[in-house]
C-alpha cells in the first residue's frame, strides 16, 4: 500500500500521467447498471432505451467496468436520474446542464 501511494505521488510530481481518453460506447446499460461522466456517477434505476443511451453517450456518458476502477465518483441523486430518463426530450438538455454543472457535496462521493 505504501508502494502505491508513493508511485502515484512520484508520478503526480513528475507530470508523468496522462489523461484518461473516452472509451467507446459499448451496448446499452442493463437495469442498475452504473454510468458515469467525468467525477458523476449514475445508477440506472430505470429502464433505458436506445434512442435514451445514444442520448447519453453523445454527452459522454459511459458503462462504468468497476474491476479495472478504484477512481471516486460524486452520485448523482435517484430523483434526478428518475426525472432525466422520464423527461422530454425538450427538457433533457436542461436536466442534463443542472445534473453536471451541481456542485455535490463532498458527503456524495464513493
Amino acid at each position: 500500500m505504501f508502494y502505491t501511494r508513493f508511485k502515484d505521488t512520484l508520478r503526480t510530481l513528475l507530470r508523468i500521467r496522462q489523461e484518461r481518453v473516452l472509451p467507446p460506447p459499448g451496448e446499452k446499460p442493463a437495469f442498475g447498471s452504473t454510468i458515469i461522466l467525468n467525477r458523476l456517477k449514475m445508477q440506472l434505476f430505470v429502464s433505458i432505451d436506445y434512442e435514451q443511451w445514444e442520448w447519453l453517450t453523445l454527452r459522454g456518458w459511459r458503462t462504468l467496468d468497476v474491476r479495472q476502477n478504484r477512481r471516486r465518483y460524486y452520485r448523482v441523486p435517484r430523483n434526478a436520474v428518475s426525472r432525466l430518463m422520464h423527461a422530454t426530450p425538450e427538457e433533457r438538455e436542461e436536466l442534463h446542464q443542472r445534473i453536471i454543472t451541481h456542485k455535490y457535496s463532498r458527503k456524495r462521493l464513493q
